[in-house]
């Protein structure tokens, strides 16, 4: 009995430790972040948490900027932008719960992000 029992807390702590794993989560899945991807779908298909982090793929047509939600909402990218990443891969730790927008700068109306980092 013994043996089982332990064998059974050994494999619940395994499963709980596999999910509470840090995950790489790439933006728009196999098409990266750019137009041929449906981001906004997408988006609503993963669960990110903090540890996590956003892979965000993408060619020299596209940048990723992180943005309030006012700019995200209006893209007017002449507000204050929070960060311009593009160097076309790029990786953002998500180190707290809360609201995340992005943007592509040329492409706002078409290609953004919204997501919800749980704890």
């Amino acid at each position: 009995m013994g043996k089982k029992f332990a064998l059974l807390v050994f494999i619940i702590s395994l499963s709980c430790a596999l999910a509470l794993a840090e995950t790489d989560i790439y933006v728009g899945g196999s098409k990266g972040w750019s137009l041929e991807s449906d981001v906004s779908a997408w988006a609503k298909s993963v669960k990110p948490r903090v540890g996590d982090t956003l892979v965000f793929r993408y060619t020299t047509e596209y940048d990723v900027q992180e943005v309030s939600q006012l700019v995200y909402r209006t893209c007017n990218t002449n507000l204050k932008l929070n960060q311009v990443y593009n160097d076309g891969y790029t990786v953002i730790e998500l180190t707290q719960p809360g609201d995340l927008y992005y943007i592509s700068g040329n492409h706002c109306k078409d290609l953004r992000l919204y997501v919800q980092v749980d704890p």
